[in-house]
């Protein structure tokens, strides 16, 4: 990592706010990994491997729900920390994290970590308040995603598949997509019928087909 990408750290709420001997700790004892596009940092339930931050490109966090659909959970910028709860935890991981575009990566390792937070335990308090940051706003992004009407969150969570998947086909049973979006079936089909109608979707068995992402994007920034 070069001097000049410290104040980039330093810019995020949680690294700037730490001490400076751990701050400097953490920098000291990290290591520069380079990723691919589309290359994995890591898997939904790997064992937890550390602590990351992007220093360029961009990382995204990619959840698996249980009625088959993949989420875009985060976007992970430059500056921004990632994996802190599994390496305060142990526990595996809750989504994939993918690279997007030529990214660069600063990786304080587990075993580091732990050495580093057993002769630092304040360490462990630090990474307590970046899990609580986080959790904050995940709770802002739920909250507002429910102020949406049905339509707006259904057109979303169609181009959230439809980018992830990579592929403008959605394989999956409108009773679990309903259970994604928080409403019933039958209130789902008429909102499908509906895009349908308009031209922005097809409708098959257990098949959703995008027709035109620009419509539901106008859709989903209402």
């Amino acid at each position: 990592m070069t001097i000049a990408e410290l104040p980039l750290l330093e810019s995020d709420d949680w690294f700037g706010a730490l001490p400076a001997a751990r701050r400097r700790l953490i920098v000291d004892q990290a290591r520069v990994r380079s990723v691919a596009t589309g290359e994995l940092v890591y898997a939904a339930d790997d064992p937890p491997n550390g602590l990351w931050a992007v220093l360029e490109g961009q990382v995204r966090l990619i959840g698996h729900l249980a009625s088959g659909v993949d989420l875009l959970a985060l976007i992970l910028r430059p500056g921004t920390w990632f994996g802190e709860l599994s390496t305060m935890d142990g526990r595996p991981r809750p989504h994939d994290a993918i690279a997007y575009g030529a990214t660069r990566l600063l990786h304080l390792s587990q075993p580091v970590f732990n050495r580093l937070a057993a002769d630092e335990p304040g360490l462990y308090r630090d990474i307590g308040l970046l899990v609580c940051a986080h959790q904050r706003t995940a709770l802002a992004f739920i909250a507002q995603g429910l102020s949406q009407s049905v339509t707006t969150r259904l057109a979303r969570t169609l181009l959230q598949g439809a980018e992830v998947s990579g592929s403008d086909v959605l394989n999956i049973r409108q009773s679990d997509l309903a259970g994604t979006i928080g409403v019933s079936r039958q209130t789902l089909n008429k909102e499908l019928q509906r895009l349908c109608r308009a031209g922005l979707i097809e409708l098959a068995y257990a098949r959703i087909t995008l027709r035109d992402r620009k419509g539901l994007a106008a859709i989903g920034d209402d």
